[in-house]
């Protein structure tokens, strides 16, 4: 038995796809299983163990080297191919990889590239609704949280690491990513200056934001706002050291982004705020531990981003999720 999984892009989603592949693989212990997507997300899945081997596709590629990936598809005479992205491109690569069954998200085009379309909806969580595309191959769904491994590499790495930022072995920190590449998710920089003034003073913890190559302007216009000192800026590392990070904090706090699901793969308490996407669609439905604030002003199900003021996202106040912080700070006796 050979699968294909499909997962172009980008971070959050490629790891709501893990649920999924840990599914997969309990129903075929002895398939080769392979996965499809492109940097950077390819390094959430470098270690894990439910996956044989990653195919990495360039988001701008030439039709040459299109053709070329195609190429390579069809030679590996797939049985099942499972398109969890569901755009024209990971449609047309399902379909062209010639595979026997193909399963795909219902579209009233794109379904004539599937041997299977799928009407999903019957669970709003993200990763819960990916799963919906394995019950139509016969695969029970494992309904867990998303997966990130690392290995004993990253982990010596973020030792090394706290300790150069002076950061003593069991002293508390708490890391926050202000970042987004998306308009509508990035909450103002002064609202996440306030709270990391509040839990420096209230609780003398450490700060340490979070973020990716040419994000520093994010960390910049926070700091910039803050009558405290944070934890000094740094060389952008990998996802896989930042996942080691997590494990050494006490809680992460920030906006919708790849961070927050890597935060919650670490399984520390996390607090995100939410503009234009829907936050129970992103956040562990039932958890004690990781929060997700959204403000429909009632016109998120009819979204007009972006001529609206993205109300949803500015009108969400400092003190919402500071009540919500402090919630779980006490109820899990972090601090």
């Amino acid at each position: 038995m050979k699968i294909l999984l499909i997962q172009l892009r980008r971070i959050g989603d490629v790891m709501m796809c893990t649920p999924a592949v840990r599914s997969v693989r309990k129903a075929y212990p002895d398939a080769v299983i392979h996965f499809l997507t492109e940097p950077p997300a390819d390094q959430v899945l470098q270690y894990n163990p439910f996956i044989d081997k990653i195919i990495k596709s360039q988001k701008d590629s030439s039709f040459v080297d299109r053709v070329k990936l195609i190429s390579q598809l069809r030679k590996e005479k797939y049985d099942l191919v499972v398109d969890f992205h569901n755009n024209p491109s990971s449609s047309w690569f399902t379909f062209l990889s010639g595979a026997k069954k193909r399963v795909g998200k219902y579209h009233k085009l794109r379904k004539l590239l599937y041997t299977h379309p799928v009407e999903t909806g019957k669970y709003f969580y993200t990763a819960y609704s990916k799963l919906s595309l394995l019950e139509e191959s016969g695969i029970r769904p494992l309904f867990t949280k998303i997966d990130f491994f690392i290995s004993d590499k990253e982990r010596y790495f973020a030792k090394n690491f706290l300790k150069n930022l002076d950061i003593k072995e069991n002293e508390k920190f708490i890391t926050v990513s202000p970042v987004s590449r998306q308009p509508y998710k990035v909450w103002p920089a002064e609202n996440f200056a306030e709270i990391c003034d509040y839990l420096i003073e209230k609780y003398r913890v450490k700060i340490l934001f979070i973020y990716g190559p040419g994000e520093e302007h994010f960390i910049e216009d926070v700091k910039s706002m803050m009558n405290n000192n944070t934890l000094p800026l740094y060389p952008p590392i990998s996802l896989a050291e930042t996942r080691a990070l997590f494990e050494k904090a006490v809680m992460h706090i920030g906006n919708d982004n790849g961070p927050m699901h890597i935060a919650i793969s670490s399984g520390i308490p996390t607090v995100a705020i939410f503009g234009r996407p829907m936050a129970a669609r992103w956040t562990p439905p039932d958890s004690d531990i990781n929060a997700g604030i959204g403000y429909d002003p009632g016109c998120k199900k009819n979204c007009t981003y972006p001529e609206c003021g993205l109300e949803c996202l500015k009108l969400i106040t400092a003190e919402r999720v500071i009540d919500e912080i402090e919630n779980i700070i006490k109820s899990e006796e972090l601090l």
